[in-house]
């Protein structure tokens, strides 16, 4: 990003913070791991379309955030990416090789790059059940093409509920969402939220880019220590007795007999309070 986007950046920082202080009860363990000069990719977990906001919030430090491309097919959010010096990427290889190329630059300039390595494969499964799912390789290639070091943040929902998506599968279609992503029916909504931030991870030594078994084994790495930030709760006065509570799957569509059967019952409970005797509800008349 160049002087006016991290300008437009840190403005929305002070915007962000006092609203997510409200709206989410958050807490961060080691912010400070984030270092405040020189190049650096922060990864996380995804389990919210509002994680690339969550951590504007609550690190200091102006980043590059790759997002998808799709995105960018939404009016005025373009706009909003673009003042930010966010950076579109898509599944296509050629817009991939193009965005990565873009992030590696801006880190050997010296700056911060975030990316969610799970792509939206937790948001698209719709199930918000599982911590970390399985890491791709991109954010490895980028640090070790540009040999910067990865920040490794867990976002932990203590307590999640199931949202509603904001716009209704036809919009998706209209605004080229995946197809994966057109028709999911929730999002995952934070109400109680822990962020864990992870000891920087030095790009591996003579690293390169090009060689796909280092490059799969330095994600494997970063992907493992996620998880274990993800599986390390604060043992500090307030933290004791709380566990995990993610918004879970979908509960079952009900079959045709249980639904006859709530229709009964539902008109068996409107019959009875239409009838209801004003005698044995008020007292006996005088």
């Amino acid at each position: 990003m160049n002087e006016r986007q991290a300008a437009n950046y840190r403005f929305f920082q002070k915007l962000l913070r006092p609203a997510y202080d409200i709206a989410i009860d958050t807490s961060i363990m080691n912010p400070h791991f984030a270092p405040e000069e020189g190049p650096f990719v922060l990864v996380s977990n995804h389990r919210s379309d509002i994680d690339p906001f969550i951590i504007m919030a609550n690190i200091k430090r102006p980043i590059n955030w790759l997002g998808a491309s799709y995105l960018w097919n939404i009016p005025f959010v373009k706009d909003f990416l673009n003042w930010i010096g966010a950076i579109p990427v898509s599944k296509y290889k050629s817009e991939i090789r193009s965005a990565f190329d873009v992030a590696a630059e801006l880190l050997e300039q010296g700056q911060a790059v975030g990316i969610f390595p799970e792509g939206w494969d937790y948001i698209s499964a719709n199930q918000f059940d599982w911590s970390v799912g399985e890491f791709q390789t991109g954010f490895a290639r980028i640090a070790m093409q540009s040999h910067a070091p990865v920040l490794p943040v867990a976002l932990m929902g203590l307590s999640e509920k199931r949202g509603v998506q904001p716009f209704p599968p036809f919009i998706r279609k209209i605004l080229d969402y995946p197809l994966e992503m057109q028709y999911i029916k929730d999002r995952c909504v934070y109400q109680k939220l822990h962020i864990n931030v992870g000891r920087v991870i030095p790009c591996p030594e003579n690293a390169d880019y090009k060689d796909r078994d280092a490059v799969r084994a330095f994600t494997k790495q970063v992907n493992e220590i996620v998880v274990e930030l993800y599986n390390s709760m604060p043992k500090v006065i307030g933290f004791e007795n709380i566990l995990p509570k993610p918004a879970g799957p979908r509960p079952p569509e009900p079959s045709p007999e249980e639904q006859v059967a709530e229709k009964e019952q539902n008109a068996d409970v409107r019959k009875k309070t239409k009838h209801t005797d004003p005698d044995e509800d008020y007292g006996e008349s005088t």
